[in-house]
């Protein structure tokens, strides 16, 4: 669940930051040459980035419903050939990744698209991208919720506009629910398929909404004596997630004795 997280917000970051002719993300003039997964102790004077998670908070807050509370330290460590640049690197870093990320309370995470295998920041991705697939189940998921809006709404109070981030989403939960039971599914390739069947055998979740997004704490420069002239800052980003639960026992498990 984490992991992708990471990605996410790896990809916010780099999109975000300035870059340079040849496509890096730079602070000032020095491009970010290590983005890392998991904290560590031997790291290199390259301008680097760590994401680590700290801890991952549970709680029902209703039948079937659980909140999911998620803390991701973010870490930027710079070695330069002074100290005072050293630290001035690593607080630009800093800001430029605090501008980056408030603005972004709420977040998608995705997993690789099934289709192209790129990692989509938005479910407008599949509507965008791939068309010929999902156009047809945008109208679908729009006359759906057409459908429900008028059994408990009377012709005087209109259907709302639901977000194209919304519509490609029920798009998508519709082709994944399609290829679930074998039903065809209009240009879908059989690779497209197979990868479709084989996040539903592992069990993932494709699109998630994280909410409340926001950096928490913040240090532009910690202590780094005795590192010689590598210098480091972190920021702490916490999120919410809300998760359904739709099974819960006893009898859902095999018939078999093990």
């Amino acid at each position: 669940m984490v992991e992708r997280i990471y990605d996410t917000i790896k990809a916010l970051i780099f999109h975000e930051l300035p870059k340079n002719a040849n496509g890096f993300a730079v602070v000032f003039d020095r491009p970010i040459l290590g983005w890392y997964f998991g904290d560590r102790d031997i790291k290199p004077s390259n301008l680097s980035i760590i994401l680590n998670n700290t801890s991952s908070q549970i709680k029902d807050i209703g039948l079937g419903i659980q909140e999911f509370t998620y803390t991701v330290n973010i870490s930027i460590d710079a070695g330069t050939d002074n100290v005072e640049n050293s630290e001035r690197l690593v607080l630009e870093a800093n800001r430029l990744i605090l501008q980056a990320l408030r603005k972004h309370r709420r977040m998608w995470v995705m997993e690789l698209c099934p289709i192209c295998s790129k990692l989509p920041l938005t479910p407008t991705h599949y509507t965008l991208d791939h068309a010929a697939i999902f156009s047809p189940y945008v109208t679908t998921a729009q006359n759906n919720f057409n459908a429900l809006w008028a059994d408990s709404h009377s012709n005087a109070y209109p259907a709302p506009a639901i977000p194209t981030s919304g519509l490609a989403t029920e798009a998508f939960n519709l082709v994944y629910d399609a290829v679930r039971s074998n039903a065809a599914v209009t240009n879908l390739t059989t690779a497209s398929r197979n990868n479709i069947k084989q996040l539903q055998a592992d069990m993932c979740e494709p699109i998630r909404l994280l909410y409340d997004v926001q950096i928490s704490d913040a240090k532009p420069s910690e202590d780094s004596r005795g590192q010689a002239l590598l210098k480091s800052g972190s920021l702490t980003l916490t999120a919410k997630e809300i998760v359904k639960i739709t099974s819960f026992g006893p009898d859902n498990v095999p018939t078999t004795a093990a």
